[in-house]
């Protein structure tokens, strides 16, 4: 594992800075979530969703809900379209009555597992707090953008966020790099709404915004090398700090998330909406160039600034 920057900057002390500020929100709202909505899916219906009989029994019923023009290349593949299912809101409502052939025990097992998967769902700060096809409400473009799936998604992204926040505080107002944050998330949620053509369920993360902060340092510092940390394994050498160019960002960390979203149309891959994080991406590869195309012209007028004064001396 290497991230880009130091993680010396979670040793100084706290303070107001935006990065902070930005890690602070973001695990307040993780644990303050945790207290009121229950873990979902429980370990009930987690164990239930990954049994294999389970899949196949889901993945035939589901076929039978399509129609054969809908079945296409890849449906073949249990596991994909039982994942597919599984984010497919307009299969949730049809489970209950729709006349499914085969064994009815296990069409009734199923049925009772969908729609506890689904009522469980409703009642998440997924469904509450999210963005989705189906859940678009005013707040849900601000606060999805700071509420995450597990500890595990909180973790991965605030460190990422933290480590090119700090970076880039030292040569970036925070007014610019809120900005970058807060819209990126936002346009991110718009590419995951114009991708995801099956109505899956909200996406939840600050994914967008740390994909928008990342190209956003590689348009501004593209020929600067800064410090990455490492991770290998927890011991002496192991771990630690190497300096590497920051366009080295666009290959170990951009490019992966164009690639999943050629393969992956509906824009979600292996639970992760990658259409977000290319919508994200791309917010801040543009506002990266508007930031440098203000600092030129700043640039410029105060070297023209500069020459008038001297003209005017005697």
């Amino acid at each position: 594992m290497i991230i880009p920057g130091d993680f010396r900057s979670f040793t100084i002390r706290p303070s107001l800075r935006l990065s902070w500020m930005i890690l602070f929100l973001n695990v307040a709202i993780y644990f303050f979530i945790t207290m009121q909505f229950e873990i979902w899916p429980n370990n009930e219906i987690r164990d239930k969703l990954s049994d294999e009989k389970f899949q196949q029994a889901v993945y035939e019923m589901y076929l039978q809900t399509l129609d054969p023009i809908e079945i296409g290349p890849g449906f073949d593949n249990v596991e994909l379209v039982f994942s597919k299912a599984l984010k497919d809101e307009k299969f949730w409502n049809r489970v209950g009555d729709f006349p499914f052939k085969g064994d009815k025990v296990q069409i009734n097992e199923v049925r009772s597992t969908i729609m506890g998967f689904y009522s469980s769902y409703r009642n998440s700060a997924q469904f509450q707090f999210g963005l989705g096809a189906f859940e678009i409400t005013p707040w849900s473009w601000l606060t999805y953008q700071f509420v995450h799936a597990s500890f595990l998604h909180l973790f991965g992204n605030v460190v990422v966020i933290f480590l090119v926040l700090s970076f880039l505080e030292i040569s970036v107002s925070s007014l610019w790099l809120a900005t970058v944050y807060l819209f990126s998330g936002f346009v991110g949620g718009i590419f995951f709404l114009m991708v995801d053509n099956v109505g899956s369920m909200s996406v939840v993360g600050a994914s967008a915004s740390a994909s928008g902060l990342l190209s956003f340092l590689v348009v501004t510092h593209h020929s600067r090398v800064m410090p990455w940390f490492y991770f290998l394994a927890p011991f002496k050498n192991g771990m630690g700090r190497v300096y590497l160019p920051v366009f080295f960002i666009f290959p170990l960390f951009l490019v992966s998330d164009f690639v999943s979203l050629l393969w992956s149309p509906t824009g979600v891959s292996a639970n992760v909406a990658v259409s977000a994080h290319v919508g994200g991406a791309l917010t801040g590869l543009g506002l990266g160039a508007l930031f440098l195309f203000f600092r030129s012209k700043s640039a410029a007028h105060r070297i023209l600034s500069y020459n008038d004064g001297l003209h005017e001396l005697p």
